[in-house]
């Protein structure tokens, strides 16, 4: 360890830093930091006299200290501290093994540290640090990913403003420091031990704090998990992926699972297993065992772990310590799970952790398997929830009060007379995908993705709901040549299972837009009683819609009579037009399909006529869009062909 000889202003190395009396130095680094390289060192022991004169007269004119490092050493010599440890000039960063040595160590020399500095530059004196708006509160040493150690570590910290006065003492600021971090007040006084919090909460406490290099994310936490870890600049986000596989080789504390996005009470909503994988998948760091950030446990404050045993006593199942093993799969480890949904495409299920938040109730994670993993226990973590709107979010998990859990599984679980469990959770073996590059994981082409923790998807796309067609369509068909059906301004209105409506549009190559609704089977969708469904049908259907007679000799019905508006309500079309999957509007990536082969297709595109919507919002809107791709929409002459002869069929039928 080099220390900062605080009259000489020269470094010297430290076998043992426990023989010493020392003082730190806690800051915000500037752009302009005195280095190790700047820093004068002292003479060998061994050297000739008149060479260390020629060296520390060398010195004092090409090496001068910073402003920072002359201020950091007056104060410390003021209060008796002959030797100063700074983070800038006191490691030789150009030397790997002794960058990684100090950054494993960090911890452990702010703890031995008699005093530690921490210099606010951006807090003026005289201030009241109390007050609600005070520049103390707003500092941005509150808000860096190495000061949070900086402050739990050291005994003794001493803050001071930016003219190195100051402003007071941690233990009596401890109350204002709890508001302004987070951190209980007896952790920063060394009256609560640290490893009396649980992980999730001390994650928590750097949810809000950066670092200049993405890596220094995951260094900065490992003294207060108490792991050592090679630093390898240039992993990225790796760093905090093998953080957390350290910190759960010595732990068995399972709230470090509990991050991201989370349902309180399942009652409120029910697992979504009716639409494709690919309507569902997140983003990649979303549906993983192991967290990107630590600003994913921004709301994990109040998580705190539980023992085995009483999880196992909670649940009524055996208990068991789980052990985790990595895997070209994920993490194997064996959990208590219930089976919440399954389906030809989708398994879920709730498995329970051996924590709980401050209102006593257990944490679950969602996870689900797919159809198509090579695994069949190969799991992902989180899935959409049905809470009774229409954008249905993604969640990792859930939290469950006991002992009424039969009660909010689901509202559609048949429970016993006495209360027990309807399907008593049971422990398996599963192996969970723990981190983006774990292994090729699942991902279906044309996957979503978002950079949010809060992902939704409009899903449901089920009666009652009114269909109106977009003004892009009706523009484009128009300017192609079709005749443009008479369809109300306000849309048509799809209620029950049966209803069904047709669009037809004559033109170059004429097709019909069929839509209609179909039931659902309600053991496998309890959210949902029907579907949305359309489909598109060239040529011939349209003949029958648009030409009357029954002589053969038909008369094209005029494009501004009532007659040609859409097809009449009726519970069966006039042709039978089955709707099998491919046709439900749920199944669609993107709310999207396409009709027709190569050359005659039409695309059909739903959503919300909105561009804004509120998040749970009860919009029963759906907006069509209609776009005919093929031949005349690339070849201009021939629409222009096709117009002249339509317009003259239609004057000559209206004579």
């Amino acid at each position: 360890m080099w220390l900062l000889h605080t009259e000489k202003l020269q470094l010297r190395w430290f076998p043992n830093p426990n023989e010493v009396s020392y003082a730190a130095l806690s800051h915000v680094w500037n752009e302009d930091e005195q280095t190790f390289q700047d820093t004068p060192h002292f003479a060998p022991a061994h050297g000739s006299l008149a060479r260390g004169a020629f060296r520390n007269a060398r010195d004092r004119v090409f090496r001068r200290p910073s402003l920072k490092i002359r201020n950091a050493c007056v104060r410390a010599r003021n209060d008796g501290f002959r030797w100063l440890w700074v983070d800038t000039c006191c490691i030789d960063k150009t030397n790997s093994t002794e960058l990684s040595e100090a950054i494993n160590s960090m911890y452990v020399w702010y703890r031995t540290a008699a005093m530690c500095y921490a210099l606010l530059d951006d807090v003026p004196s005289g201030e009241d640090p109390h007050a609600p708006n005070s520049a103390f509160r707003r500092s941005r040493w509150f808000t860096r990913g190495w000061t949070l150690q900086e402050l739990i570590a050291p005994a003794s910290v001493i803050f001071l403003a930016d003219d190195w006065t100051i402003i007071g003492p941690k233990w009596r600021l401890a109350p204002l420091l709890e508001k302004v971090t987070g951190i209980d007040r007896r952790v920063l006084t060394h009256k609560r031990p640290l490893d009396d919090v649980s992980i999730a909460c001390r994650m928590s406490w750097a949810a809000g704090r950066k670092t200049r290099r993405i890596e220094d994310e995951a260094y900065s936490l490992m003294g207060l998990f108490g792991v050592y870890m090679p630093t390898i600049y240039g992993e990225g986000k790796h760093a905090f992926v093998r953080l957390q596989e350290e910190i759960i080789k010595k732990s068995p504390d399972q709230s470090i699972f509990a991050w991201g996005r989370t349902l309180d009470d399942h009652a409120m909503g029910t697992f979504v297993s009716t639409a494709r994988e690919h309507d569902y998948a997140p983003s990649a760091h979303l549906e993983t065992l192991l967290a990107p950030s630590p600003a994913e446990f921004a709301a994990c404050a109040n998580i705190s772990p539980i023992s085995h045993w009483e999880l196992a006593e909670r649940l009524r199942t055996p208990e068991t310590v789980p052990e985790y093993t990595n895997t070209s799969s994920g993490i194997r480890t064996t959990l208590p799970m219930v089976s919440i949904a399954h389906t030809s495409s989708v398994d879920a299920a709730l498995a329970f952790l051996a924590c709980e938040d401050g209102k006593g109730r257990l944490v679950a994670l969602y996870l689900r398997s797919h159809s198509r993993t090579s695994a069949s226990n190969k799991y992902f973590v989180g899935g959409y929830i049905a809470c009774g709107g229409r954008r249905n979010h993604y969640y990792r998990a859930t939290r469950l009060r006991l002992p009424a859990l039969n009660e909010l599984l689901s509202p559609y679980h048949q429970t016993s007379k006495n209360g027990s469990l309807p399907i008593q959770p049971s422990l398996r073996e599963v192996h969970i995908h723990s981190h983006p590059d774990s292994s090729s994981r699942l991902r279906l082409p044309g996957a979503r993705d978002s950079d949010s923790s809060a992902v939704s998807s409009i899903i449901f796309f089920e009666p009652p709901c009114t269909i109106v067609l977009s003004q892009r369509s009706i523009k484009r068909l128009r300017k192609m040549g079709y005749v443009e059906p008479k369809i109300p301004d306000g849309g048509f209105r799809l209620q029950t299972p049966g209803d069904y409506r047709s669009i037809s549009f004559l033109g170059p190559v004429s097709f019909t837009v069929h839509l209609g609704v179909c039931p659902l089977d309600l053991s496998s969708t309890p959210t949902q009683t029907s579907q949305l469904w359309a489909s598109v049908r060239f040529d011939s259907e349209v003949d029958d819609l648009l030409w009357t007679g029954s002589s053969g000799t038909g008369t094209l019905r005029r494009s501004g009579s009532k007659e040609n508006s859409y097809a009449s309500r009726r519970t069966a079309p006039t042709r039978d037009v089955n709707p099998d999957e491919s046709m439900l509007v749920q199944t669609w990536k993107n709310a999207c399909e396409t009709f027709g082969s190569r050359g005659k297709q039409v695309r059909l595109t739903f959503s919300y006529p909105w561009s804004c919507v509120a998040e749970h919002s009860m919009a029963e809107v759906y907006e069509l869009d209609i776009r005919y791709e093929g031949y005349y929409s690339q070849h201009p002459s021939g629409v222009g062909m096709w117009q002249t002869a339509g317009t003259a069929t239609t004057v000559s039928s209206a004579g």
